[in-house]
C-alpha cells in the first residue's frame, strides 16, 4: 500500500510507533487523522509548494458601496432597527453602514432583499431622519479549503494587491473606513475572512493563488500530494505521533523531519528554476542531483 494512499501512511507511521495498525479500536487509530492534519499545515506553513496549489486558484467579486439612500436611527443600543429612505433590491445582511458626520459605524445583521428595515449590531447614537449614509463591503469570505496564500490578490486592470499582517493594518485601515477604487493591501481575519485595507467603490474580480488546506483524509484512495511530500509529510506525522506517545525517539524523528523538509523545499526551488532535479529517497529522507537522469516528480 505505500504511502500513496491516507491508509497506507497511517499504517506506515503507526508501526515505526509500534503500534498495530489494523487496530481501529487502539488509542492512535482515530486520532491519526488529527496528527496528519497538524503536519500538512505546517508543511504549508514553510512553503508554498507549487504542486498543492488550488487548481483554479480562488476568486472573488466585490460589491460596489451604496450612496443613493438615507438611514434613521430612533435609539442607540444594540440589535437596532434602522430605517432606510430606499430599500436595496439585494440583501446587504453582512456589509456595513457609515452613516454622515459620526465616527462610527455598524454592521448590518439583518435584511432582506427589497426592504428598507434594517438591524444593525450596535449603535451608539440615534440618527436624525434623513440622514446621508454609505453601506459597504471591506470583508469577504474565501475558500473553505485556504491555507495559506502563495502572495495576494490579483485584480487584471489594476494589478496586485499585497497581503499584510492584522498587526500591520493599523495605519493602513482607516477610520472609520474610506473607498477607494482599487485597496492598497488586506489582512486575514479568520481562516477564510480578509478584510480590504478600503472598501472597492466599484465591482471587482479578485483572483487568489493559495495553497489548500486538507480536509479529512481517511479513507482517501490515492492522497492528493506529490509523491516526493509524501515522506516528508509521513515523517513529520509520525514526530508529532511520538510526542503525543511520550516515545524518546521524538527528538530525532523530528530532527529527520526538518532535514527532510529543507531538501524538499530546495528540490522545489530548483524545479521552479530548471536548474536540475533532484530524486528523492522516501525512508531516509535524502535527495540527491539527477540533471542527467531528467526525474520528474
Amino acid at each position: 500500500m505505500g504511502l500513496n494512499s491516507y491508509n497506507g501512511l497511517r499504517s506506515y507511521c503507526l508501526e515505526r510507533a509500534g503500534e498495530d495498525p489494523d487496530d481501529a479500536n487502539g488509542g492512535f487509530y482515530d486520532i491519526f487523522s488529527d496528527l496528519f492534519g497538524q503536519a500538512h499545515r505546517d508543511l504549508i506553513i514553510r512553503y508554498p509548494f507549487i504542486d498543492l496549489a488550488a487548481d483554479p486558484p480562488g476568486a472573488f467579486v466585490t460589491t460596489d458601496d451604496i450612496t443613493t439612500t438615507t438611514l434613521t436611527i430612533a435609539s442607540a443600543g444594540t440589535a437596532v432597527t434602522g430605517t432606510l429612505s430606499a430599500a436595496p433590491s439585494a440583501s446587504i445582511a453582512g456589509r456595513k453602514i457609515r452613516p454622515s458626520g459620526v465616527s462610527w459605524i455598524a454592521r448590518v445583521t439583518a435584511h432582506t432583499a427589497g426592504s428598507t428595515s434594517v438591524t444593525l449590531d450596535a449603535v451608539p447614537a440615534a440618527i436624525a431622519a434623513g440622514t446621508a449614509c454609505v453601506i459597504f463591503q471591506d470583508e469577504y469570505e474565501l475558500a473553505s479549503d485556504l491555507g495559506v496564500f502563495i502572495n495576494g490578490l490579483w485584480d487584471q486592470s489594476e494589478g496586485f494587491v499585497p497581503l499584510r499582517q492584522l498587526e500591520e493594518m493599523v495605519g493602513v485601515f482607516s477610520d472609520p473606513p474610506q473607498a477607494a477604487s482599487t485597496p492598497s493591501a488586506f489582512a486575514r481575519l479568520t481562516r477564510q475572512k480578509i478584510r480590504l485595507s478600503h472598501y472597492p467603490n466599484s465591482v471587482r474580480r479578485y483572483e487568489y493563488p493559495y495553497i489548500q488546506e486538507i480536509g479529512d483524509p481517511s479513507g482517501a484512495a490515492i492522497l492528493t500530494i506529490p509523491a516526493f511530500l509524501r515522506p516528508v509529510l509521513a515523517e513529520g506525522a509520525l514526530a508529532l505521533l511520538f510526542q503525543m506517545k511520550g516515545d524518546v525517539r521524538q527528538p530525532e524523528a523530528q530532527a529527520r523531519y526538518e532535514t527532510m523538509i529543507e531538501r524538499a523545499i530546495v528540490y522545489e526551488q530548483r524545479r521552479r528554476l530548471g536548474l536540475g532535479q533532484l530524486s528523492h529517497q522516501t525512508r531516509q529522507g535524502g535527495y540527491r542531483d539527477t540533471r542527467s537522469r531528467g526525474y520528474r516528480a
